[in-house]
């Protein structure tokens, strides 16, 4: 028998649940939960990324103790994201997304593409956290991180990342920030250089 184990973490707590099939059912059970938040620090909201990292391994060691698994996928919310040095290191801090950080960064987004072009280039919805105003915020604050980046991941994909080594982007995952292709199913690398963001971070 195969033994699947999905990794869904949200915004105030995650959990692992071992999925099968049996009988021409899917049976689940979940084998580990744990707590999450962001924390306010020096006036932001960010996300103890070490911690979430530390839970999700620890409940991987705890269903392979009962199951010989087959794969094992994680899942977050959408558009907060990892900078990663040359050596891998985190970039500055790990931003929640309803930091207030982006107050405003739609607007300086709009002087360089009006909202209705980016909408119809995009097809995303406008939300002040999506990432293309996340990484405006860095532009203008941190212009040091963005420049020094060697990696974007997305939540999720960095988990995936510390776990395999892989680096990659999950297409659905990185559609939520508002900087994708939707006819290509690829980066907008021109809206990305129109933005003055560092295209060289991004993966696959």
């Amino acid at each position: 028998m195969k033994y699947y184990l999905a990794i869904d973490i949200g915004a105030s707590s995650g959990r692992h649940i071992v999925g099968w099939k049996e009988d021409s059912e899917i049976r689940t059970k979940e084998v580990f939960r744990f707590s999450n938040g962001v924390q306010k620090k020096d006036g932001h909201l960010v996300w103890d990324i070490g911690h979430l990292e530390a839970k999700v391994k620890e409940g991987i060691d705890i269903a392979l103790k009962e199951y010989d698994l087959t794969s094992v996928s994680i899942d977050t919310w959408g558009v907060d994201y990892v900078l990663l040095d040359k050596e891998d290191k985190i970039l500055g801090k790990t931003y929640g997304y309803r930091d207030s950080r982006t107050n405003g960064m739609d607007e300086e987004v709009y002087k360089i593409i009006p909202e209705k072009d980016l909408y119809q280039r995009t097809g995303i919805q406008k939300a002040i956290f999506n990432t293309v105003y996340q990484w405006m915020a860095v532009k203008k604050n941190n212009p040091e991180h963005m420049e020094a980046a060697e990696t974007m991941l997305f939540i999720p994909d960095y988990f995936n990342y510390k776990l395999t080594g892989v680096k990659v982007n999950e297409y659905t995952e990185a559609s939520t920030g508002q900087l994708l292709n939707p006819e290509t199913k690829d980066w907008d690398y021109e809206l990305i250089e129109m933005l003055g963001y560092n295209k060289n971070m991004l993966c696959p």
